[in-house]
């Protein structure tokens, strides 16, 4: 397998962890609170030129995350992958983080700066 094909099967189990945290809807659920984080934060023009609508869904702010060109997808020995999602333009500090182990199975997610 080459790197690309890692790459793009760690970003879908990763999208897809969002999602499933999204739809839990559990207190203190990372993944609602940045959404809800940077609905309230950013501009409504910033929404209606990325989304079309000044008003979006938490889940349509999900879907328009980003890899983080910061990501490092080589592991040293005991490393996990953490996969860093963004909003695209560099509108925000933060990045939700999908954490991953060697065996590809969800560690944890979380919001960071």
């Amino acid at each position: 397998m080459n790197n690309t094909e890692l790459i793009q099967r760690l970003e879908q189990k990763a999208r897809a962890a969002m999602l499933s945290a999204y739809q839990s809807d559990t207190d203190g659920n990372e993944v609602h609170l940045y959404a809800e984080h940077h609905l309230e934060e950013l501009e409504p023009d910033y929404w209606l030129k990325n989304l079309g609508t000044t008003t979006p869904q938490p889940l349509q702010v999900l879907n328009m995350l980003e890899l983080s060109p910061h990501v490092d997808w080589m592991l040293e020995e005991d490393e996990n992958y953490r996969i860093d999602f963004t909003l695209p333009e560099e509108v925000t500090q933060y990045v939700l983080c999908v954490e991953l182990d060697r065996d590809e199975t969800l560690v944890g997610i979380s919001m960071e700066s």
